[in-house]
């Protein structure tokens, strides 16, 4: 979308024309604004339905670089954003100058088909990427990876992962790639406004003529930092100076953060210099703070050297900043100390295996309000138990980022909060109603990771609005249909959140089936409780038809293990695992105290296709097919 600018002092009006054949919305990332602007459909401002159109009016009291989206189902994935800069008349110079660097994701895919995907199996588009961390590559990057793989199982924990989705392209200003032309001969160096409106991904981005001057951060000014590689997490922006020269055209490259692509520019008109090939981070020798590649791989080649005039002892360079210890506001940020202060604490929990992403193990659907009061102080601590980023949001607030920086912590709207990793957070209550707070992954987003910070005294929130802010994909189905020589096998699930509904069948054509109807809840992650009936007849013994109760706990070395009794008193422990062998074979096993078991090695030809071998304790031995399906409601 067109980049809108405005000055200090301004009153912006914009009308937003819906020519989508659905509706949409407008929300201004970053920008304080009366409630009612804030573009949130159904909580603040009324969706902008198809063919029509909506006028927003506020005053400008802030300068900086920010961008407006919208907040309507997985929109941002098809576009529907654009940059927008604030410019404060009275400091600006207009010598310097300046250019919008929009980075952004790209799918060929549906983005609801793509949630459907994630749904269905948390590892789909790993096999994409290749990034299956599978035991074959764990045990090749030795004793460091097997120590990190078995505590990691121990601990109940799933592998890290860097990024969910396998993207088509990244993309600069809606293009793959561009170029930039330097106005002035003469010119230093050139202001980039860097402004991260990708739907999942991060970007470590880095400039072939040398290190960057961070100079703001999320649209606020900072002390100057002198950075060769900075991360940028979903929904951030940074304005970063660069230099130039009338010799060279200098790549700067933004590269997805697992390394599967990058797009990038080129800054000026001489002889190209590429931005140096980033490695792909290895997963298997990360632990919870996510170390990332050190000596040769940050190090710059001698051509950088001279562009940058840098010595390799500098001390002033950052070679790669992932955090935002050394962010440092020019004025002073603390809170007013005569304001009460609110303690908030709030877990980053999620379910990989499930894909449902939370506050405290709750999703919006099930705690939808975060209450305070207005003129106090809130410090919000944020405990991320997850093992992917998430890059959370406030609108309608700026918050000091608690950094060791003292009374010049940064003011942020967007901070990243990395896995198993702690950020504390502090702002002055000084708005009115209701707000939005959420992880800006949207698909983390539409799975739950969403709450609505509302000020006590004056909310109109209220229970038909949480039901309008909820996710439209509510219920996923998945089937695995496995046609076998020795028998066929059939299960489908319907799940929320919380609940599923599900129905298996085996049967070897010849009379031999068994087949089960159950209720599950989900209560974490760890445990789940269910009934249903179960309907069976084997060589043993007649058919017959029970009720059965019991619950599901995830053990250490995540094995899934079943402890059921059924209307007789009947009592039966069973338990299963699975191992990725490699990027394409797995094996996984069921065993179960009626000494009843299955093995099996699977083959994925693709992500719905897999062949298979079994062995099984009531039909013997055979070979087959899995197809994998889903739905979406």
């Amino acid at each position: 979308a067109p980049l809108i600018r405005a000055n200090v002092g301004d009153v912006l009006r914009v009308t937003f024309n819906n020519k989508l054949s659905t509706a949409t919305s407008v929300h201004w990332h970053g920008i304080l604004l009366p409630s009612d602007q804030d573009g949130v459909p159904f909580l603040n401002t009324r969706p902008i339905s198809a063919g029509e159109s909506f006028t927003f009016e506020f005053p400008v009291v802030q300068a900086g670089t920010y961008w407006y989206h919208s907040h309507t189902d997985l929109q941002i994935q098809r576009g529907v954003y654009g940059p927008i800069v604030l410019t404060d008349p009275d400091k600006t110079s207009g010598e310097l100058q300046e250019e919008i660097l929009l980075l952004s994701d790209w799918t060929d895919e549906k983005p609801d088909d793509v949630l459907g995907h994630l749904k269905v199996d948390g590892d789909y588009y790993a096999y994409t990427k290749d990034t299956v961390q599978s035991w074959d590559k764990v045990i090749a990057n030795d004793k460091q990876a097997i120590g990190n793989r078995l505590s990691q199982s121990f601990a109940r924990m799933e592998p890290m992962d860097l990024a969910d989705v396998a993207y088509d392209a990244f993309l600069i200003n809606g293009e793959k790639s561009g170029d930039i032309t330097v106005k002035d001969p003469d010119a230093q160096q050139v202001l980039l406004r860097i402004i991260n409106g990708s739907t999942s991904s991060y970007f470590d981005v880095e400039y072939a003529g040398g290190p960057m001057t961070l100079v703001a951060a999320d649209g606020l000014d900072v002390e100057p930092i002198r950075v060769k590689r900075l991360r940028v997490s979903t929904a951030e922006t940074y304005d970063v100076l660069v230099p130039v020269s009338p010799l060279h055209s200098y790549e700067l490259r933004a590269t997805s953060i697992d390394g599967s692509g990058y797009t990038g520019v080129y800054i000026g008109e001489g002889e190209r210099v590429l931005a140096p090939d980033l490695p792909v981070p290895n997963l298997f020798l990360m632990g919870g703070d996510m170390p990332m590649p050190t000596g040769d791989a940050m190090s710059m080649t001698e051509h950088h050297m001279e562009a940058s005039h840098v010595a390799e002892d500098d001390q002033s360079l950052i070679q790669h900043m992932t955090n935002y210890d050394k962010l440092r506001s020019l004025e002073p940020t603390s809170l007013p100390s005569s304001q009460s202060w609110r303690e908030l604490f709030l877990s980053l929990t999620g379910n990989m295996q499930r894909y449902v992403w939370s506050f405290d193990g709750r999703t919006l659907r099930e705690d939808s309000q975060i209450l305070i009061a207005k003129g106090e102080n809130v410090r919000l601590t944020l405990a991320n138990n997850t093992m992917m980023n998430h890059p959370l949001h406030l609108h309608g607030h700026f918050f000091r980022v608690v950094n060791g920086q003292g009374d010049r912590s940064p003011l942020k709207h967007t901070v990243n909060v990395p896995p198993m990793g702690r950020v504390v957070i502090e702002f002055d209550a000084n708005e009115d109603e209701d707000w939005l707070f959420h992880c800006h992954n949207q698909y983390h987003m539409k799975s739950g990771m969403t709450r609505v910070i509302s000020y006590g005294q004056n909310s109109i929130f209220n229970q038909s609005m949480s039901d309008s802010i909820q996710p439209r994909l509510r219920w996923f189905s998945k089937s695995k249909l496995l046609p076998q020589s020795n028998f066929l096998n059939y299960d489908f699930s319907l799940a929320d959140e919380r609940h599923e509904f599900s129905f298996t069948v085996d049967s070897n054509g010849s009379g031999i089936y068994e087949a089960e109807v159950t209720y599950t809840y989900h209560f974490d992650r760890f445990f789940s409780g269910f009934f249903g009936l179960e309907k069976r007849k084997h060589e043993r013994f007649d058919s017959q038809e029970v009720g059965i109760v019991g619950f599901n706990f995830t053990l250490p070395f995540l094995i899934n293990s079943e402890w059921r009794v059924d209307e007789n008193g009947k009592a039966r422990i069973e338990l299963q695992s699975d191992l990725q062998l490699s990027q394409r074979l797995g094996f996984d096993w069921r065993w179960n105290t009626d000494n009843e078991y299955r093995h099996r090695l699977k083959y994925r030809i693709n992500e719905r296709l897999s062949a298979t071998v079994n062995d099984d304790s009531e039909y013997g031995s055979g070979v087959g097919v899995e197809w994998l399906l889903h739905l979406s409601f």
